[in-house]
Parts: structure tokens; sequence; C-alpha cells
């Protein structure tokens, strides 16, 4: 008998038992997986979304990094543009939008002329040029079994759709881009932008980008200059999510440390002869208690390593829904998987430490009749 077999023959021995004891554990981190995942491919969606477009900053408001509530005026814009250095200051409107009344989607509006436009490569059709016109992310228009020349509607406007782009970033896949007149008259903002692209003149100098981004911030006290990494990772919503995200997570995972301990606690009180067995063969009570451990760390570990397929299979699930549109990206990263590993391997010790400190109070003699 040893550290590794009792163990393993006391979780057979309770097969019910362990098992729905696994299957908690396997779906709090399971849970973690998705839910962190899903997080963060958002936010690198967003992350690619402001910066795939051939921008080198975003201006943004000040103290808001909200799609939605974030405005600049025209005139911002225009001042912006006149910076010595600025290639280009292209204001656009970038929000979140319900289509076909079942399925939610980025959407963007640009510029007539600009650079950004460029940075669309069109698998079939043209760029809109009308004023109810769109173009549709691949994964997007895949998921709402739509092609060129179909209608969808967005914000319940219907809009022809004019071309479909070829998925070269996360964000182009996932968006409907439409003029910026358009837009503006949908969401209800004729005056403003919701952020504003700005393409450096080449070649750019680090010193020199420096200097232009200082000087694009002397424009207003009202605007953030920031390049598209920083503004995705400081984004209201992306923050919100990514605080909600880990607080079920954590709750989750503080619900499998009872269990856990629950599960421990219950075997404990059945084997209290075999621990009084052990003591009397010459096991010590810091060897008792390390078994007890150890069985704990097991249905983690097996736990842990079915809900990282569980979460793996629930992100995919989940970005093929209908409902999504292609709007929530799986993504899996080593970092992920050993932050649930990190959690696991911490929560089931530490939910085995009392129950590994009961299973010692009682003398060999006592424990030999059973006695608790």
């Amino acid at each position: 008998m040893n550290l590794l077999t009792l163990p393993v023959r006391n979780l057979l021995s309770q097969k019910l038992r362990s098992t729905l004891t696994v299957l908690g554990i396997a779906v709090a981190v399971g849970s973690f997986v998705a839910l962190t995942g899903l997080t963060r491919g958002l936010q690198d969606s967003y992350a690619q979304g402001v910066g795939d477009v051939g921008g080198d900053y975003v201006v943004s408001q000040r103290g808001t990094y909200s799609l939605v509530s974030s405005s600049i005026s025209a005139d911002l814009v225009d001042k912006l543009d006149a910076i010595d250095g600025v290639e280009e200051a292209a204001g656009i409107i970038l929000s979140i939008a319900e289509v076909d009344d079942e399925a939610n989607i980025f959407v963007a509006g640009w510029p007539d002329d600009s650079f950004l436009w460029r940075s669309l490569d069109l698998q079939e059709g043209m760029i809109p040029h009308g004023e109810r016109e769109v173009v549709l992310g691949r994964t997007v228009a895949e998921a709402l079994g739509k092609t060129v020349g179909d209608e969808i509607l967005i914000q319940y406007e219907p809009f022809r759709i004019t071309g479909i782009s070829v998925p070269d970033s996360v964000f182009n896949q996932n968006v409907a881009v439409a003029r910026l007149p358009a837009l503006q008259s949908l969401l209800g903002r004729p005056a403003s932008v919701s952020l504003v692209q700005i393409r450096l003149e080449r070649p750019v100098e680090p010193a020199r980008a420096a200097a232009i981004k200082t000087a694009l911030a002397k424009v207003s006290p009202t605007i953030e200059v920031n390049d598209s990494a920083e503004f995705a990772e400081n984004m209201d919503f992306v923050k919100t999510v990514d605080a909600v995200t880990s607080a079920v997570s954590l709750i989750m995972i503080l619900a499998s440390s009872i269990l856990v301990a629950n599960t421990l606690l219950m075997s404990v009180s059945e084997r209290v002869q075999e621990f009084g067995i052990l003591a009397a063969i010459g096991w010590t009570p810091g060897r008792i208690r390390l078994l007890v451990v150890v069985e704990g760390l097991m249905m983690c570990l097996i736990g842990s390593f079915i809900g990282i397929g569980l979460g793996i299979a629930g992100m995919h699930l989940v970005s093929w829904l209908r409902i999504s549109a292609g709007l929530l990206e799986p993504y899996l990263s080593v970092g992920i998987v050993g932050e649930a590993l990190f959690w696991v391997v911490l929560v089931g010790p530490v939910a085995a430490l009392y129950p590994a400190w009961r299973v010692t109070r009682a003398t060999p003699s006592s424990a030999l009749r059973g006695i608790r």
C-alpha cells in the first residue's frame, strides 16, 4: 500500500460519489476555460478590429473606452487630419448592432475614399456606394446564410449586401461595414463619430511617431490617443465582461472546493477503522493526512482535464450559435490552461486540509474500534 494505490482504490470503491465530485470539478474548470477563452477572444477581436485596418493610432473620447458612448465631433476630425505627419484621420462609427432580429455583430461606418476601405480584401462583390448598402465578413455571412445581393436588417433597417470580405483577421470575419453617413443616420449620430483612426505618413520612425502622438493629444483636452492594443485592453465593456467572467469562475471554483471537501469528509468518516489500521502498522499522522490530500488532488486533476476538454468544446459551440454570428471567437492559450490547472492544484490540497486534519484526531486504538 502506498500514497498512490490507496487513493485510487478508495475512489474506485466509491464510484458514484467520486464521479459526481469529478463532474462538479469538470463543470467548474470547463466554465472557467470557456468563459475566459471567449472573453479574451472578444478582446483580441477588438484589438484586431481597431488595428488591422491600417491605422497607427486610435483617438477616442477621454475617459471613455466605450464604443457606444465615445463621441468625437467632426470638427475635431478635421483638426487631427491637419497635424503635420498625419496622412489621414478617418472618423468611424464602431458599435454592436442587432441583425435580422436574432444575432448581434460588429457594425462599422467608414468615410468614403478612406484608407480603411483598402484593408478589405473582398471575396466577392464590391464596396458599398449606396446609402443602405453593406459589406459582410465571411463568418457573419455564413452564420446568417447570406450572400451578395441579399438583404439584412441592421437595427430593423434594411441593408443590401454588396460584398463579402475575406477573413484576413478575426475582425473582418465578424463585421458589417457600411458608409459612414448611413451608419451615423441609423444610430442617430449625424455630427459625430465613435473613434478616429490615424494613419501616419510613411516611413514611420518611432521618434517621429511619438512626437505626432503628442501633437494629436494636444488638439483637445477631451480626447485620448492610444495604439490599438492599448485601446482594446481598456475598453469598458471588455473590462466589465472580464470582471463578470472572473467572478463567475471564482464562485464555481470555490463551489468545487466545497464539493471536494464534503466528499472527503464523508469518505474519512466511513474509513475511520482503515486509518486506525494504517496508524497501527506504522503510518505517521503526517503520512495519513497526505493520503487524504493526494486523494483530493487526484479528483481535482481528473476533473480538470475533463473540464478543459468541456471548456474547449463549449467555446466552439457558443461561437457556432447563430445568435453570436461570429461575434464570439474561441481563444485558447497555454496561459488559460495553466491558470485553470493552477487553481485546481491549489484548491485540491486546500479543500482536503480539514478532512485530513480530522482523520488524525482519533488515537489508533479508538480508530480501530470505529470511534470518530
